[in-house]
């Protein structure tokens, strides 16, 4: 039987838990239909959605037809749960959209309509509540038409002239079919259906029953299984507990087979649950577009994804509001804090901040409801009794120009500085990062590190340090040492690379807005519209029927909260106001915001601009608006900003420096004569130091090395094991690959050792493969001897870490003070960060062997 994930989704109200039960009961898989006024819905079985009446969580239900087995996806309707939908809809293969007959399409239907044709999901139209008074058939399909989409196509009364004339509009192909032979065979909307250019669209009564049969048939006749991958692939849903506390990771396998005992990231699967409902049965063994949940592993999280499986899902909406979690006097909020994190992992669309200074505690949600249904869970798991204050807009900046962002690293013994050209983009495109960077110019694994670390943090603003959003940031240009560069270098010269171009840019200001749909009597129309005007909003008056008028547009967050209730109020229950997120656009009260926020740039030591510069043997903090004058490489494109008149101001090379900055080639001579300077020499520049704001006298830390036993590690390695046992060479020159790499993500002096020991007269060989060594050991010598030597004598000189698996190397190994990594917890490390490293873009020719 084909195996089909489906969606349902619907606006508040619309019918979807009725029609879910209803579904349910019609292909037996349930022996009565539930109800939510009676708290016995077989999805809605947790207690708050239960209270409430409202799906808060994703869940799963699945029922038999006749060649085919549904996975029913049960998603949120309300709109302060619309992340939660957004996430199952990026494993679903189709989709189900309510469409209330009495209310027609809402605004939040509107917005699920989006996300649907932005992830191309073939959707099947139910329209419910028909039983109740309501426009005809014909009006309901006309509003579907032109508020939805154009190919929504009647499918209750098929194999009829009138069908096959509206199925034709679906494409060329379907019109000549028609007009050939009169009719289109089945296989051929099937097609169309599974390409979304025809939205079948059925009628019927979920609570009475009525057209739930007529639509199971539809649904069977018209879905299509998805296509697979030919290897284990999977991606995870969610994570939650069970009621035993037992971890549970949700899986959509996407290829392949998955079975007890599998391992995932070197962790092991302890039992496969097939979920329906609250009821689960165990198994053995899965197939491709199965959804399961697994028990045993630690380390998932929502959205990552496994195997041969490379599509990460997307999230276009997030919170918008940000609430002070208010604890009872004598409650630990350190201890608070790791809870809410935990609470994090199960639900993705719940940001949490903790402030080190003031010891407050912040949450990111999308409105009051939420922070209800938080509250009680709070309460529930940790026995803590907690309310939220005020919520308060969540706003992100950008820039409205081009500019070139540098940032230089150099205290003594670190060395990086980095270039980054930062343009705005459209609203909504969120960030893009990319390397436009020679690898004759900078080593392909420096640019990997420098584009980690721009996507492994949340960039702050320079007007408000709200996160910054809609920008491409492109590397063009990046230095390192070849001795003294570290990957901590690059995360600093990146960091302030990014802050000093937003100190140059003309930064902008975005608040979040909602789409509304205002429905008042015709006599209230000129109170609306200009309340409306007041909140900064826009306002079309849509249609006017029975002395309804409807009311459409944009507003602010801030403006829109609060609005329901006084419309409630003018209307004496009559109107009523339905909104759904918009996305960010220009705010409309900035100056306001500002002075509210009270935000200094200068001021946050945590996201400087400044650059730091070697100095006579020490660090020195430059001022982001001199870095222009020392930093070592030039700009990359000469115009970069404007100057107070207006007038766009080139900038060419640095300009004479008039301290005793030093470039990478003096920095080597620095080193080497700070150890034998006297101290009278060193009291000397202190005291003419005194004046600078911040010197830096570099880390005491030792210089860090890795030493790696090459074929211990490629036996220990499945993959590189199975290629040592047909060519053994072939294995370790894989290896040298992956260690480079490892190399390049870590900043680590990386050493890498081969036996030679069998060879005659071979003699120690050391050669330079592009930023690691690698040693080929004397006749006679093994490695795991190398290393021991090697250790031996530079212990104490430097911080070494040994990757072996050898059991008596290791004894010896910790005995010499150095630190040990076993095989396995490399090859764990090694695919951990080479899952975090974002995709870049090449310069041209350049091809990575994703192999």
């Amino acid at each position: 039987m084909k195996k089909i994930v489906t969606g349902i989704l619907a606006h508040v109200d619309a019918g979807k838990t009725t029609l879910s039960e209803s579904l349910l009961y019609a292909a037996g898989a349930i022996r009565k239909v539930g109800r939510v006024d009676t708290g016995d819905a077989f999805l809605d079985y947790n207690r708050r959605e239960r209270d409430r009446g409202i799906t808060i969580y994703a869940k799963f239900a699945r029922f038999p037809l006749k060649e085919s087995e549904i996975i029913l996806a049960d998603t949120p309707g309300h709109v302060d749960f619309s992340g939660e939908m957004e996430r199952t809809l990026n494993i679903c293969d189709q989709a189900i959209l309510i469409i209330s007959a009495t209310d027609g399409i809402q605004s939040h239907t509107r917005t699920v309509w989006r996300l649907l044709r932005k992830h191309r999901i073939p959707t099947f139209i139910f329209v419910n509540k028909t039983d109740l008074p309501c426009p005809s058939r014909a009006e309901i399909l006309k509003a579907l038409k032109a508020g939805l989409s154009a190919e929504a196509a009647d499918f209750s009364e098929r194999d009829t002239d009138a069908f096959y004339e509206e199925i034709a509009t679906g494409s060329e192909e379907l019109l000549d079919l028609y007009m050939n032979s009169g009719t289109i065979p089945d296989a051929k909307i099937t097609e169309a259906v599974s390409e979304c250019r025809i939205f079948p669209v059925m009628f019927g009564s979920a609570l009475k029953q009525e057209g739930i049969p007529e639509f199971l048939e539809v649904l069977e006749k018209y879905s299509v299984e998805p296509k697979t991958l030919p290897e284990f692939g999977a991606v995870c849903v969610k994570i939650d507990k069970d009621k035993g506390g037992n971890r549970l990771t949700h899986l959509k396998v996407t290829g392949g087979t998955l079975k007890v005992k599998d391992l995932i990231n070197d962790e092991k699967i302890n039992e496969i649950r097939l979920y329906s409902g609250e009821r689960y049965e165990s198994v053995k063994e899965v197939t491709a577009t199965e959804i399961c949940a697994v028990t045993g592993l630690k380390n998932t999280g929502q959205g990552d994804v496994y195997g041969c499986e490379t599509r990460v899902p997307e999230s276009v909406i997030e919170p918008v509001l940000v609430y002070s979690v208010e604890f009872p006097k004598g409650c630990d909020k350190q201890v608070m804090y790791r809870n809410l994190c935990e609470l994090m992992e199960e639900e993705p669309g719940l940001r949490v901040e903790y402030n080190e200074e003031t010891k407050d505690i912040f949450v990111h949600l999308m409105g009051e409801v939420q922070t209800e249904i938080l509250a009680g869970e709070i309460e529930e798991r940790f026995g803590v009794k907690v309310s939220f204050g005020t919520g308060k807009i969540l706003y992100k900046e950008t820039i409205e120009d081009t500019v070139e962002g540098v940032g230089h690293f150099e205290p003594l013994r670190h060395y990086a500085e980095v270039h980054l050209k930062m343009e705005p983009l459209e609203r909504g495109k969120g960030l893009l990062f990319e390397s436009e960077v020679s690898v004759n110019d900078l080593s392909l694994n420096w640019q990997r590190l420098v584009l980690t670390h721009l996507s492994e943090r949340v960039h702050r603003g320079v007007l408000t340090g709200s996160p910054i959003t809609d920008m491409k940031i492109t590397l063009v240009a990046g230095r390192a040492h070849l001795k003294h560069t570290e990957g901590g270098d690059f995360r600093q010269a990146t960091y302030r690379a990014v802050r000093q171009g937003l100190m140059q840019a003309s930064s902008v200001l975005l608040e979040p807005f909602y789409f509304y749909e205002l429905r008042v009597p015709e006599s209230a129309v000129g109170r609306a519209m200009t309340d409306i005007d007041r909140m900064c909003g826009t306002a079309v008056v849509s249609n006017v029927e029975n002395g309804i008028a409807e009311i459409t547009g944009r507003a602010p967050v801030s403006t829109l909260n609060g609005y329901a209730s006084e419309v409630a109020a003018y209307t004496k229950g009559v109107g009523a106001l339905s909104v759904s997120l918009s996305g960010y656009d220009k705010c409309h009260n900035t100056e306001e915001v500002l002075e509210r926020i009270g935000y200094d740039a200068a001021s946050d030591l945590r996201n400087t601009a400044d650059s730091v510069f070697c100095s006579r043997g020490a660090g020195v903090t430059v001022p982001w608006d001199e870095v222009f004058e020392y930093m070592h490489l030039p700009l990359t494109f000469g115009v970069n900003n404007a100057d107070d008149d207006g007038e766009e101001m080139l900038l060419t090379a640095p300009k004479e420096r008039t301290e005793a900055f030093l470039s990478v080639e003096e920095v080597d001579s620095i080193i080497d004569r700070a150890g034998n300077s006297n101290r009278k020499e060193d009291k000397r520049v202190r005291r003419k130091q005194e004046s600078k704001p911040v010197v830096y006298r570099g880390y005491t830390a030792k210089e860090k090395y890795l030493l790696i036993d090459g074929y211990n590690l490629v036996h220990a390695w499945e993959e590189l094991n199975d290629l040592a046992s047909r060519d053994i060479n072939a294995a370790a020159g894989k290896l040298m690959d992956l260690v480079s790499d490892y190399s390049g993500m870590t900043g680590l002096n990386t050493i890498l050792v081969f036996d030679a020991y069998k060879l005659k007269d071979h003699p120690t060989e050391e050669l330079i493969y592009h930023n690691i060594r690698v040693v080929y050991t004397k006749t006679a010598e093994t490695a795991d001897r190398y290393i021991e030597r090697y250790a031996h004598e530079n212990g104490k000189k430097y911080d070494i870490v040994v990757v072996t698996s050898d059991g008596a190397e290791q004894i010896i190994i910790r005995g010499g003070g150095c630190t040990l990594q076993s095989c396995r917890e490399f090859v764990k490390d090694f695919m951990m960060r080479k899952k975090n490293l974002p995709d870049i873009k090449l310069p041209e020719g350049v091809r990575i062997d994703r192999s």
